[in-house]
């Protein structure tokens, strides 16, 4: 019995490290749920960064998108309308802007259309 414990000590000292090493793993030790759109790899940190610039971005606060407090829900339609937005703005920035000169400064991003309001001024 003494040896089965042993062992199982060991196991988990060298499977802990290599799970936290995996794909998804920042996302699964911050206690993240529910990544769809941005990669499992993305920190709490960098999640929040960029859920404040999209705030901003539209002049919104948290519960715009967001169940609060269960963030990781979907309940509300915006948050997925905020997922396809998210998409669209990665595929502009991957496949239409790809070689443009200043490509990386001159990103496609929220701001670019809200401009600071819920919904984009028609154009």
């Amino acid at each position: 019995m003494r040896n089965r414990s042993r062992y199982l000590s060991l196991l988990l000292a060298l499977a802990i490290p290599l799970a936290l090493s995996l794909p998804g793993a920042a996302a699964l030790a911050d206690g993240l749920k529910n990544l769809q759109v941005l990669p499992k790899s993305t920190s709490k940190d960098e999640v929040k960064q960029i859920m404040k610039a999209q705030a901003k971005a539209l002049d919104v606060e948290c519960d715009f998108c967001h169940d609060v407090p269960d963030m990781a829900s979907d309940k509300n339609p915006k948050k997925l309308t905020a997922r396809q937005m998210m998409r669209m703005t990665a595929e502009i920035n991957q496949h239409w802007l790809k070689g443009m000169k200043d490509a990386e400064k001159n990103k496609v991003t929220c701001v670019t259309c809200h401009r600071g309001k819920e919904i984009p001024d028609a154009r």
